[in-house]
């Protein structure tokens, strides 16, 4: 089992993307979904004041550091609990913020029922409850208690239709540079996640693309594209 792209997404949404390294809340300097120099077996660099990278290096890092930092925190309890694929997805994110999952399960001890219930107390900073903390674990345990055949809740969406007369082409990455993984023809309705969009400037002009639902997939539009 691996993060699907809707757990990839409900990460992404969280955590934020910074192209250029700043100093977190400690001095630590920061850059893309929250890699540091402590990720170095997953860049091969030293996050410096003066680095910068590209979207789709964010994103592989992103990748990269939950294949092999994070993804195995939660697989080592599927022996206990088998997973669903919303359940691996919301202690995936739950342990890319917290950094494992041993005390949330407590070693394994916990029910499923125990797990979700858990989940809320997680969103303490600095013996202060924070409200983005908060909101990352209701998003987490909604994921979590969500049946796979089921989508997520929570989310707020809306229809838009596209106008473009070559249609729209759906992306990994909110970037003009990133991959087509499907394109949708003009009159078509995409399912817009409204509360989840990126801007994006390559040579002088700057595109707003908007996450959209496709199917089972979070990718990205121009919102240009549509109506």
């Amino acid at each position: 089992m691996k993060t699907s792209e809707n757990g990839i997404a409900l990460i992404k949404r969280f955590e934020g993307c910074s192209l250029r390294a700043y100093q977190d809340c400690v001095g630590v300097w920061t850059i893309g979904y929250g890699i540091t120099s402590a990720d170095r077996a997953i860049t091969g660099r030293k996050i410096t004041k003066s680095m910068k990278i590209s979207r789709e290096t964010a994103d592989a890092w992103l990748r990269k550091s939950l294949r092999q930092k994070y993804e195995p925190k939660v697989a080592k309890y599927d022996s206990i609990y088998h997973w669903n694929q919303n359940q691996y997805d919301a202690l995936v994110s739950f342990a890319y913020n917290i950094g494992s999952i041993d005390q949330l399960t407590a070693n394994g001890k916990r029910t499923i029922k125990q797990i979700a219930n858990a989940m809320l107390l997680y969103d303490h900073a600095g013996g202060r409850r924070v409200k983005g903390l908060t909101e990352r674990r209701r998003a987490e345990q909604r994921l979590f208690l969500t049946p796979v055949e089921q989508e997520p809740d929570g989310i707020s969406t809306r229809k838009r239709t596209v106008t473009n007369a070559a249609g729209a082409n759906l992306r990994e990455l909110p970037s003009g540079e990133a991959a087509v993984v499907a394109t949708a023809q003009k009159g078509a309705e995409l399912t817009v996640v409204e509360d989840f969009a990126a801007t994006n400037t390559a040579g002088g002009s700057t595109t707003k693309y908007l996450c959209v639902l496709h199917q089972g997939r979070y990718l990205w539009c121009a919102e240009r594209l549509l109506g």
